[in-house]
């Protein structure tokens, strides 16, 4: 059973942050914009194994050149990462797609056989 979405932000202390989560939340803040196409996910965690591959989009008629603070990936993150996490957990095993903006996980396209939808 999964627990209830806090309002804001969950705890990196917490039992939700693995190490392969810790990973997704740092290549989320590090693209920026862009996608992450392909990744697996196995018993509810992503494994950075295989064809999984890691797209960034770059705006080029921006100015300024904003990059993501890495280094404060300790950091409480954001109930963005939170449902991201949750998603993940009740699938269990797949393949997904997760759309990024502004460093936060914002789409998650799910690869299903017809069979699961039965």
């Amino acid at each position: 059973m999964l627990p209830e979405p806090v309002s804001q932000t969950v705890t990196v202390t917490g039992p939700c942050l693995t190490p392969g989560r810790r990973r997704l939340l740092q290549i989320v803040q590090r693209v920026d914009f862009g996608r992450i196409e392909r990744l697996s996910i196995c018993d509810g965690s992503p494994v950075f194994e295989g064809a999984f591959r890691i797209v960034e989009e770059i705006k080029l008629s921006l100015d300024s050149d904003r990059q993501a603070d890495c280094d404060n990936c300790d950091a409480t993150p954001k109930k963005e990462f939170y449902n991201l996490f949750a998603h993940l957990e009740r699938l269990r095993d797949g393949i997904v797609d997760i759309e990024i903006r502004h460093g936060l996980p914002f789409r998650l396209v799910l690869e299903r056989r017809y069979e699961e939808l039965l």
